[in-house]
């Protein structure tokens, strides 16, 4: 029942509402959560199993996870479920498109978190030193792509100065990673019979 305070109308404190509207938003952030980890070893498994090739620091706690882990991509539904996953004693394992990298989250290995540690990882400060990371051929794939459109920005028909400098720098040090992929990757051979 609404209240009037000063000509201001207050509505009853909700404790056991509101909480429990908390609760939830932490239960759908759990399966989110869950279920962006199990696509994203589904996912890896898949391509592992076919010639995808892996690199970086973390690549084979990646493939180790992808392999242990629960068929679940796509059918996690409740926050038990999401507790399943996420209580798995396999790594947390995200897809970081952006910053064309895989991470494998160790948080005590993890520049993303040199201060605090947290249960999962700030993508928004991925680094590409980091120990917890791990490249596809996909993510190295994006990163020539990248490479090529800012080579195509920094051409002196486009772009003079400074900026010019700095993309085609920009553009080298991306090329440098996809080439390191290409050399350091792992893959699993496939027989024939």
């Amino acid at each position: 029942m609404a209240r009037e305070r000063g000509g201001i109308q207050q509505l009853p404190t909700a404790g056991t509402t509101s909480t429990r509207g908390r609760d939830g938003i932490h239960e759908l952030l759990g399966i989110e959560t869950s279920r962006a980890t199990a696509d994203t070893l589904t996912t890896l498994r898949d391509g592992l199993a076919h010639g995808v090739g892996i690199s970086g620091p973390s690549a084979r706690r990646a493939t180790h996870a992808a392999a242990q882990a629960p068929a679940f991509a796509g059918a996690i539904r409740t926050h038990h479920q999401a507790r399943d996953i996420l209580g798995n004693p396999a790594p947390t394992v995200c897809d970081s498109p952006r910053s064309l990298l895989m991470c494998v989250y160790n948080p005590g290995r993890a520049l993303c978190h040199r201060l605090d540690a947290t249960d999962s990882p700030r993508r928004d400060r991925c680094r590409p030193s980091c120990a917890n990371i791990a490249r596809t051929d996909h993510h190295a794939a994006g990163l020539l792509a990248h490479s090529e459109a800012l080579e195509k920005h920094s051409a002196p028909e486009a772009l003079r100065g400074p900026l010019a400098d700095r993309l085609a720098r920009r553009a080298g040090q991306l090329r440098e990673l996809a080439d390191r992929h290409e050399h350091d990757r792992i893959h699993r051979h496939e027989r024939t019979g």
